[in-house]
């Protein structure tokens, strides 16, 4: 009877510590979700704020990593101080909802997402740079120029050298003359330097595929559009007041936003979005947003041309709703 009480007594100590285990792992997991929504703002925040240097404040953001469901309310970029005002992009509202195990392939598919925006302001400071292009351009550094080896080994090969004489107590030439190629190398030239540029281009990387995604509803609201100039001495400034609401279905393709033109300005909005929230779910944004024809951000065709008066004139054609 007492080996059966032991036995009974060893079970039950076993299974109050498993129960302990369990409580303990339960606690601290949600402590860790707790710390994760409260520092998960600041860090994000901080992160983009860093990388642009665009004054960035966001009022709430919840992210379950458990179901891939987004909330973002009060996302405010503002520009830096070389800009007469502040104003960039204030994003109202953004939800989405995302299937959770398309995240990890080649196309993320959502449920729904929604963006409520309360207006994005184009702003061209004094000395002629513009707030979209700037935060573009900083988000999406281009890539380091590549080095050009021929110029750096001609660059060593000028340095001074010391002939070998010198140890032999002869005339000393400080610089090596350069042995001309011989005749037979000549035909070798072109052999070579077209070896040379078939190894350049094969370092270089191939062109970025746009992100395939599927987004089955898909509500846009755009309040406002502002275009400020002030590289003049009386400063341009329009408020165009569009209040759009668009409704898509199985949103595949950026081209199917590339009615009103207002909506190109949500290009900014998007790559903003992106810039923010890390994962699958700012590119799916980013890349939904990103029509490649923004004036503002794609290269003028001919240097006489005023990306911002050309998107003035475009919002003036627009009817209003």
């Amino acid at each position: 009877m007492n080996r059966k009480q032991e036995g009974f007594t060893r079970s039950e100590n076993r299974g109050g510590a498993l129960m302990k285990l369990l409580l303990f792992l339960v606690i601290f997991g949600g402590v860790l979700m707790a710390a994760w929504v409260y520092f998960l703002p600041t860090i994000l925040t901080s992160t983009l704020q860093k990388r642009t240097g665009f004054g960035v404040k966001v009022t709430e953001l919840r992210f379950n990593p458990f179901t891939a469901n987004v909330d973002l309310t009060g996302f405010v970029i503002t520009n830096p101080e070389s800009f007469p005002r502040p104003d960039f992009i204030e994003v109202r509202s953004f939800n989405a909802n995302a299937k959770i195990a398309t995240l990890f392939s080649e196309r993320p598919e959502f449920d729904y997402a929604w963006i409520e925006v309360s207006y994005v302001a184009f702003v061209r400071n004094a000395d002629g740079v513009l707030n979209a292009k700037l935060f573009s351009d900083r988000l999406n550094p281009p890539p380091p120029a590549p080095v050009d080896e021929n110029a750096e080994k001609d660059s060593k090969s000028g340095q001074a050298t010391l002939d070998a004489k010198v140890t032999q107590g002869g005339p000393v030439d400080l610089f090596k003359k350069e042995k001309k190629p011989a005749a037979k190398d000549a035909k070798a030239m072109p052999a070579k330097e077209v070896a040379e540029a078939k190894d350049k281009a094969a370092k270089e990387k191939p062109p970025e595929q746009p992100m395939k995604f599927l987004i089955r509803r898909l509500d846009i609201h755009l309040e406002k559009v502002i275009v400020a100039d002030y590289t003049t001495a009386t400063p341009t400034i329009r408020e165009f007041d569009r209040k759009l609401y668009y409704t898509y279905h199985d949103v595949t393709d950026p081209k199917q936003l590339l009615a009103p033109f207002a909506l190109k300005s949500l290009e900014s909005v998007g790559a903003a979005i992106r810039g923010l929230i890390p994962g699958g779910i700012g590119k799916a944004v980013g890349a939904v947003t990103k029509t490649g024809d923004d004036p503002l951000l794609k290269k003028p065709e001919s240097p006489a041309e005023d990306p911002l008066k050309t998107v003035v004139e475009k919002l003036e054609e627009t009817p209003k709703p």
